[in-house]
């Protein structure tokens, strides 16, 4: 909370429990200098998952999140993925290893039609399906800033 020159916070597999990331997350809520966050390898409940949504709301310096194996249901993906929609700072959003329905791929499908700033998402190993994967595209195909899309490792049939 204190620190005013953080600009990196990496936190990948540390092990905290999620009483202490709740707490790194609202201490990085307040942070006027943090560019990049990467939680990657921890196990992010739908209640962390909503404080992780607030912060992201509240903060608005956050260039770049990994969320890599987070073990994010479709439910709480879909608090980060709202976020992510309006935010004006976000260049790149790590989700790989997570579980994407298609629901929740809708949701990605609608942030990138939104979002204005996101240059990279990395959605591969999600367990996307062609139904879900449909819904990503037509995303893609109205966003302009998009430059980095990783699809890897998730069911690409020819029509999608």
């Amino acid at each position: 909370k204190e620190n005013k020159t953080l600009k990196k916070l990496k936190l990948g597999n540390c092990g905290l429990q999620p009483e202490g990331l709740e707490e790194v997350i609202k201490g990085v809520q307040v942070n006027t200098k943090l560019e990049t966050l990467d939680l990657s390898d921890y196990t992010i409940d739908n209640k962390s998952a909503s404080c992780l949504g607030m912060m992201l709301t509240e903060n608005k310096t956050l260039m770049e999140v990994e969320l890599l194996g987070c073990g994010l249901q479709p439910e709480g993906l879909e608090e980060v993925i709202k976020v992510v929609q309006v935010n004006t700072k976000f260049e790149t959003l790590v989700l790989s290893g997570n579980t994407i329905d298609n629901k929740s791929a809708s949701c990605l499908g609608m942030m990138l039609k939104e979002n204005k700033t996101l240059k990279e998402l990395k959605l591969w190993n999600c367990g996307l399906q062609p139904e879900g994967l449909e819904e990503v595209i037509k995303g893609v195909q109205v966003n302009t800033k998009l430059e980095t899309l990783d699809l890897s490792l998730n069911t690409i049939d020819n029509k999608s």
